[in-house]
């Protein structure tokens, strides 16, 4: 029984090792005795050489990956191995190797599925550089200087840094806060037409001042009936604001707006009731204020007012 266990084992022991075996480069299948008077000493830098295991641990890692599709006796994949080991091509920590034969069937099927070759491809090694999505990036063929095979690592991750910085997600919009306040018993709600507005009154300004535009501000609460109005107005194109404005609409009902709006914004009239409207130079002062309910013409006016006064040089 105890011989038994110990066979079973011992079995064991070797299916795991079996398993584990790295994938094996395979022996080219074309004679190498032409260009015997050129071959090299290998020395050959550590690679994976299964391009799909190499693929998904860059992807599950984050990283880059190197393909090198080359052949065990070309004198310019050797040379490529050469640069490789020696650190004259030398691949960032974010970057994994991929050393793949030619002459492997599968190896070879794999890539040819998933990469293109930007140039000419008569000549080994063939490199693909893979971005962490798993998109391609660069590619080149044949023989190849250090100086050329580092320009082209340092473009890929450059590119792709360029990609993902442009098409970075963009954060969550800011809500606008529900009214703190309960809606009186009797008080007119009204159903609502809005006009897209920006409610992060920080973010409204520093846009407003960064791309040189007038900012009109709404500050006011979600059942306040004089708002609604106002949203209406601007909704349904009776206040039309021109092409050179942006529009914060904001609640009073959220903390950091309202600390903001009342460090930053002069009432100059009695300011009993909501909404309060702001116009902001394009230099980011104050323009015009106005609280409660408005006429279009009230507030087609106040705009046109703020504009002349702003264009007017100040004594």
């Amino acid at each position: 029984m105890r011989a038994c266990l110990a066979l079973m084992c011992v079995l064991s022991f070797a299916a795991v090792a079996v398993a584990e075996e790295a994938y094996p480069y395979a022996p080219s299948v074309v004679p190498g005795e032409r260009w015997k008077d050129l071959q090299l000493k290998v020395v050959k830098p550590k690679g994976e050489h299964d391009l799909i295991k190499a693929l998904d641990q860059a992807k599950r890692e984050g990283k880059f990956t190197f393909i090198q599709v080359g052949r065990q006796n070309c004198t310019n994949t050797m040379q490529l191995w050469h640069m490789l080991a020696d650190g004259s091509v030398k691949l960032p920590e974010n970057f994994i190797y991929a050393d793949i034969s030619r002459d492997d069937d599968v190896m070879r099927q794999a890539f040819e599925e998933r990469f293109t070759m930007d140039e000419f491809s008569g000549w080994l090694p063939f490199v693909v550089i893979v971005g962490p999505d798993g998109v391609q990036l660069e590619s080149c063929s044949g023989r190849h200087t250090a100086q050329e095979y580092t320009a082209l690592i340092e473009k890929s991750v450059a590119d792709y840094n360029a990609y993902v910085k442009e098409n970075a997600p963009s954060e969550p919009a800011k809500p606008f806060a529900e009214s703190l306040i309960p809606t009186p018993k009797g008080c007119e709600q009204l159903a609502v037409k809005k006009l897209p507005g920006e409610h992060d009154l920080a973010k409204a300004m520093e846009q407003a001042k960064a791309q040189g535009k007038f900012l009109f501000i709404q500050y006011g609460r979600t059942n306040c009936t004089n708002c609604q109005k106002v949203w209406n107005l601007l909704g349904s194109g009776a206040v039309k604001l021109p092409e050179d404005f942006l529009y914060a609409d904001v609640s009073c009902d959220d903390g950091a707006t309202r600390m903001l709006f009342e460090s930053t914004i002069s009432v100059t009239d009695d300011g009993y009731l909501y909404p309060y409207i702001v116009i902001l130079g394009p230099d980011g002062y104050q323009l015009a204020f106005r609280s409660g309910l408005g006429t279009a013409e009230d507030y087609r006016a106040m705009i046109e007012q703020a504009r002349k006064d702003y264009a007017t040089p100040l004594p």
